[in-house]
């Protein structure tokens, strides 16, 4: 039976996909059980308004429930906000109704309704990356499903700054593309050259990347893929490659520390950060530190 103290799901309004529809349609079926009077929808109101809400509501209530209505990134948001929450001694379970483009997290783990997994409060308990940053200013930060450095956060970067649509998507990723810049990482006293490097616990990425068919949310470690500097023309047919057959994971690990020579972005799920040059980082997992409903 559940036992949960409330239920909140979080939309954002300004979503292109069926976000604020999809928070009502589950708050619909819930008001019809024995949870009804635990039931909230509330929306965002600005960038980063969901993991204030999360946090929030995480550490409102005995064992409370928070739902994120979105895609991969708002649901970045809402883990953010629970775990400092939970750091600080909250209790909160995650949930999440896939409203966004990729939905690489809820297609790893979705098994059943989630409206069931809610009434026989049924729950899995899942590894999350984690960024760590060293210098004069700490930074931490935590993802559920990959940490990208690269071409990732580049196209990204791209893709976030216009109202998109089916065509312009894809124009402005190829032009992202073909301006790509390499990364140059210090790793183990070595400098390393890279067009793209994933941090993942997904099998697969933006739909179509198939980065790995071993990949697992709860084995406490996540795969490395890695793509060397090279032509425009031989990482094309990389991408390509992924995009088909898939791609031989580099590595398993549970952490991988580097230094970044020059400013470089990074994107966690679908959120995208800056890291400053001469920066030390440090990726590892958090071993079954979420507890969610998919």
């Amino acid at each position: 039976m559940s036992d949960y103290s409330s239920i909140s799901i979080i939309y954002n309004p300004k979503s292109t996909g069926p976000s604020k529809a999809h928070a009502y349609e589950l708050a619909k079926k819930l008001r019809k059980t024995s949870l009804k009077d635990r039931v909230r929808v509330l929306s965002t109101k600005y960038p980063g308004h969901g993991e204030v809400l999360a946090y929030r509501l995480a550490t409102a209530s005995r064992r409370p429930l928070i739902i994120s209505s979105s895609g991969d990134g708002g649901y970045n948001e809402t883990i953010n906000g629970v775990i400092r929450a939970q750091q600080e001694g909250a209790r909160p379970v995650t949930g999440l109704l896939p409203s966004g483009n990729a939905n690489d997290h809820y297609h790893s783990l979705h098994k059943t309704s989630i409206e069931s997994q809610i009434l026989s409060g049924k729950k899995h308990k899942i590894d999350l990356l984690r960024l760590s940053t060293y210098g004069a200013e700490p930074w931490q930060r935590f993802a559920h499903s990959y940490i990208g450095f690269g071409l990732t956060p580049q196209v990204g970067e791209q893709l976030n700054k216009t109202d998109l649509n089916a065509v312009n998507e894809i124009i402005i990723a190829m032009r992202a593309f073909y301006a790509l810049e390499a990364i140059k990482l210090r790793i183990g006293g070595e400098v390393e050259k890279y067009d793209s490097l994933i941090f993942s616990n997904v099998q697969k990425m933006s739909k179509v990347l198939s980065l790995s068919d071993t990949a697992a949310m709860h084995d406490g470690k996540f795969e490395i893929t890695a793509f060397p500097h090279r032509s425009k023309i031989k990482l094309m047919l990389t991408l390509l490659k992924a995009a088909t057959r898939g791609l031989s994971v580099n590595d398993r690990a549970a952490k991988f520390s580097f230094q970044t020579l020059e400013p470089v972005t990074v994107q966690l799920d679908g959120e995208i950060h800056r890291i400053e040059a001469k920066t030390r980082v440090r990726v590892d997992i958090a071993p079954k530190v979420l507890s969610c409903v998919v």
